[in-house]
């Protein structure tokens, strides 16, 4: 479908177009628990958008697949190379209010991918990119229906957080068990950083006995005090899921210090 330029601002015609948009999720782990799940925003070179932020999205090409078009968002939107990342769909948003220039329905999509040797940068109609807290965007800040995007794919990910592998998403290829437990945390419960390593593993026994993890016989270099932490990797695949969801045993694990 498609559009017409009118002042300097595309408007769309009156019959549906489709765009898709990506919830991009990242742990930042050298902030404050409560901070550390981040979400990319971005603030767009347009009058209509102006003071908001928004997710990154694209118009979608006609022959162009979805999953194509999430990557090519957070390309041209951040110069993120998406190619690989675990990317699955979240849902799809169609109020005809959503967007004023006209009848546009979004295919969202929501992504997990470590940030720590990523650089932002922003594309040519994009004035600012940004890894922003999740729990700290206030609805109103966020352009078209994207607060409703973020609200579903956090409900979406805390739930695949306990009976799939996509926590290993934001773990370097060796890990330690705290390094692990700092990404529940962050994303599910911030008391989980009380368990020590013991009971962190009894809290998540069904995690454990599932055989995702793998001891590799080596143990942490540096970042910690006292004796290095053993290191682990993770074996299974990374679209997968175990027999049952992690069974919750906070009230009688949280009585130990962490380690």
């Amino acid at each position: 479908m498609a559009l017409r330029a009118n002042r300097g601002q595309q408007v769309l015609q009156s019959n549906a177009i489709v765009a898709v948009d990506v919830v991009l999720f990242t742990v930042r782990p050298k902030t404050e628990i409560e901070q550390a799940w981040q979400v990319l925003l971005v603030q767009r070179d347009d009058a209509a958008f102006v003071g908001k932020w928004s997710l990154p999205g694209v118009l979608v090409h006609a022959d162009e697949t979805f999953d194509a078009a999430a990557r090519r968002a957070l390309q041209t939107k951040a110069s993120l190379d998406a190619a690989g990342w675990y990317l699955e769909q979240l849902g799809t948003f169609g109020h005809p209010s959503r967007d004023t220039r006209g009848r546009v329905v979004s295919v969202a999509h929501v992504a997990l991918q470590r940030s720590d040797e990523l650089t932002l940068v922003p594309g040519s109609d994009v004035l600012r990119a940004e890894w922003v807290p999740v729990r700290w965007v206030p609805a109103e800040s966020l352009a078209f229906d994207h607060a409703d995007m973020l609200r579903v794919a956090m409900q979406r990910t805390q739930s695949k957080l306990r009976y799939s592998w996509v926590a290993f998403q934001l773990l370097p290829e060796k890990f330690t068990l705290p390094e692990l437990r700092s990404i529940y945390a962050a994303i599910l419960d911030p008391a989980l950083l009380r368990l020590n390593t013991s009971n962190f593993k009894k809290a998540f026994a069904e995690l454990f006995a599932s055989g995702a993890l793998v001891p590799v016989g080596q143990r942490a270099t540096a970042g910690r005090v006292g004796r290095p932490a053993d290191l682990y990797a993770f074996c299974g695949p990374l679209g997968g899921t175990w027999e049952r969801e992690l069974p919750w045993q906070m009230e009688r694990d949280l009585h130990a210090p962490a380690s």
